[in-house]
């Protein structure tokens, strides 16, 4: 009796021994069956920020994009001379060129710092006769190739700043000044097609765009200067999950990006230890760009006489250029603005988008000589305006159908709609104000005598008062999952959902086995439950 009463105990162990194992093994597998098929978007408690394939410059050594740059050249947060320091730096050139020889190559980037200071003291007529006269010299002297960058880019600068007011009036001779600045500026990119991050590759294409538009001012009314649509709904741009296959809009990286299809391919690109601008590295990431979402150049595009620029690009590319021309070139323009605000929407940054489009009705008096021109301007701006505001405010209720709402991590509300244009026109005040302030700190050194270059009075203006650019924040990341990310924490996950398994079927085993074993023959007796003196009591009986 005694060992089958062991038996049984053995037997009950191994039969709670294997529930435990078959509770451990399924639980664990369908907890993994579970997860594995879920998306990387269900587990955002493990992403990590990663870089953005625009950060990665074009050319290596170059300057990459980051969204705060136009934040800041819409709202003017960037430091700019002022007329005094252009006075200065003109008499000061004029001295150091009398001090040299006709014959000395020296007087040649003298010769482009006069020019470059007369046209930004509006003077854009005298500086195109600088020009001119310097490369003569320098033919003369047989100067060709690369040695001729500064030469062609200014003065085709120069030659198409100083026609544009009167060509934009009627004028064809100052049309054809426009067209003449062009071609310089053609070979300006023929001879040194990198520098300044392309930046005369897109003024040639944007002074074509406007000299077309000169001839057909219906253009105005259908591309920006890029040759994005203007007549494409927003439903359209940023309906990520219909035009992924397309256009790709919505995002600033495209689907494969986007789905996680890149880390193989580009495995240093998503190294933390990778500096993406350093051009010791650039061989290695460079390949990341053709995943930038690519614009401009859209539906009709190919009747537009633009010659140098003929299909969509990575956005980066024009954006960087616009933002050099407008800092260091003429300033703010409606075309630079309307621009960045198409752009900026077809990358999914509608803030931005919202503000470009703010600046660039405030400039529509200089969009066209037509004032009807003028007004289709502020209504776009408005309109488009309208519509970014509509997919960032909730309206209560299923958000099903404005799936292009996306990026919005809290809806607004209609007093924070409300609060967008005074904070523009706080943010534009505060970056106009930081210029004059820094104008008239220039005039007083400089009427102090305390200034010894532009390098030097801009660090010290910015080591009193400060620096204004804006600090990039988490525009400039991408939330990416990494499978091994994922698959660490299933395989955590696994191991207590077995451990709970485990432990359930243990127990459902203890309590289907937990009935008593007792020997042959012995049972209770239900008629003598209890004994006489009213204590509970077992009668045993023989059978």
């Amino acid at each position: 009796m005694p060992g089958r009463r062991a038996g049984l105990i053995v037997l009950r162990l191994l039969v709670i021994g294997a529930a435990a194992m078959a509770g451990r093994w399924l639980g664990a597998g369908l907890c993994g069956a579970r997860l594995a098929v879920l998306p990387a978007d269900r587990f955002p408690f493990l992403a990590t920020p990663y870089p953005l394939p625009h950060h990665v410059p074009k050319d290596p050594g170059g300057l990459a994009l980051r969204f705060a740059m136009v934040h800041d050249v819409v709202h003017e947060r960037f430091p700019r001379h002022g007329r005094a320091y252009y006075e200065w730096r003109d008499r000061k050139t004029r001295e150091r060129l009398a001090r040299l020889d006709e014959a000395d190559p020296a007087r040649f980037p003298l010769l482009d710092d006069l020019g470059a200071g007369l046209e930004r003291l509006g003077r854009s007529d005298e500086a195109v006769a600088v020009l001119r006269d310097k490369l003569a010299r320098q033919r003369r002297l047989g100067v060709a190739g690369k040695e001729l960058y500064t030469s062609y880019a200014n003065l085709g600068t120069f030659l198409i700043h100083a026609g544009f007011p009167k060509a934009l009036a009627g004028d064809r001779e100052a049309l054809a000044g426009i067209e003449e600045g062009i071609s310089f500026i053609r070979k300006s990119v023929e001879v040194n097609p990198d520098a300044h991050f392309g930046r005369e590759a897109w003024q040639a294409a944007i002074a074509e765009f406007l000299a077309a538009a000169m001839r057909d001012p219906k253009l105005l009314r259908t591309y920006d200067c890029l040759g994005n649509r203007l007549d494409l709904r927003i439903s359209e741009i940023i309906n990520r999950e219909t035009n992924w296959v397309g256009t790709g809009y919505g995002r600033p990286y495209d689907a494969a990006f986007a789905q996680g299809k890149t880390s193989e391919e580009f495995p240093a690109f998503w190294r933390p230890d990778v500096d993406l601008e350093s051009p010791a590295n650039w061989p290695l990431v460079r390949d990341i760009r053709k995943h930038i979402t690519r614009v401009g150049a859209e539906d009709g595009w190919d009747g537009v006489p633009v010659p140098s620029h003929r299909g969509p690009v990575a956005f980066d590319e024009p954006v960087m250029g616009i933002i050099g021309m407008w800092r260091q070139g003429g300033g703010a323009n409606p075309h630079f603005a309307l621009a960045l605000g198409e752009t900026m929407l077809r990358v999914g940054e509608r803030f931005l988008a919202w503000s470009a489009f703010e600046r660039a009705s405030r400039l529509a008096g200089r969009y066209s000589r037509d004032t009807a021109l003028q007004e289709f301007l502020r209504e776009h701006c408005r309109s488009r305006q309208a519509e970014i505001e509509g997919t960032l405010q909730s309206r209560g209720g299923s958000v099903s159908g404005r799936s292009y709402a996306y990026h919005v991590d809290a809806y607004l509300t209609p007093a924070e709609i409300g609060r967008m244009r005074p904070a523009f026109e706080e943010e534009l005040a505060r970056g106009t104000e930081y210029q004059e302030r820094m104008s008239d700190f220039e005039a007083a050194q400089i009427a102090a005598g305390e200034i010894e270059s532009g390098e030097a009075l801009l660090e010290e203006f910015e080591r009193q008062h400060g620096a204004i650019a804006t600090t990039p924040g988490a525009e400039e990341t991408f939330d990416r999952v990494s499978k091994e990310a994922k698959a660490d924490f299933i395989r955590e996950r696994m191991k207590a959902c077995g451990f709970f398994g485990a432990c359930l079927f243990a127990s459902v085993a203890i309590l289907a086995t937990s009935r008593k074993v007792r020997a042959p023959g012995i049972r209770p007796s239900r008629s003598d439950e209890f004994s006489g003196d009213g204590r509970s009591g077992i009668a045993v009986t023989d059978s």
